[in-house]
């Protein structure tokens, strides 16, 4: 499967894990500082994406005790939270590309762009975690 140890995966998941975090955060205040300035389904798709990132930093707790204790069946419910979140804000990426070609006047600003990027990241540390603890599992049977 992985070359990396199961401690070096555990250190990675949880190294990005509040780099996740404070990007989210961020990304909730440049969407709050927007709030006035987007107007039409720019303005709905802002209100999403602030709603993505609440999510996320609701299930950065539970992944951080899940990740911590070898939790596989809670890492395994946030791979399919993370997996939505990712597909929804590459949804919300390019429609707002597609139809303006100032990011900075659409609800995908830079800061948006970077936070799905770690985002993604993130999905894809959960990902090789679980499959090193679901492999560990099946080799004690």
């Amino acid at each position: 499967m992985c070359f990396c140890p199961t401690l070096g995966l555990k250190i990675g998941l949880l190294l990005i894990l509040p780099i996740t975090a404070g990007i989210n955060g961020a990304q909730i205040a440049k969407d709050v500082s927007m709030w006035n300035l987007l107007q039409g389904y720019h303005y709905i798709l802002l209100i999403i994406s602030l709603s993505l990132s609440v999510v996320i930093l609701a299930t950065l707790v539970p992944l951080i005790y899940a990740a911590i204790c070898d939790k596989i069946r809670i890492l395994k419910v946030m791979i399919f939270v993370y997996v939505a979140i990712v597909v929804l804000k590459l949804i919300i990426l390019f429609v707002c590309i597609s139809t303006e070609l100032n990011p900075d006047k659409t609800a995908a600003h830079p800061i948006f762009m970077v936070c799905w990027l770690l985002t993604f990241l993130c999905m894809a540390a959960i990902i090789l975690y679980w499959l090193r603890l679901h492999d560990l599992a099946n080799e004690d049977n």
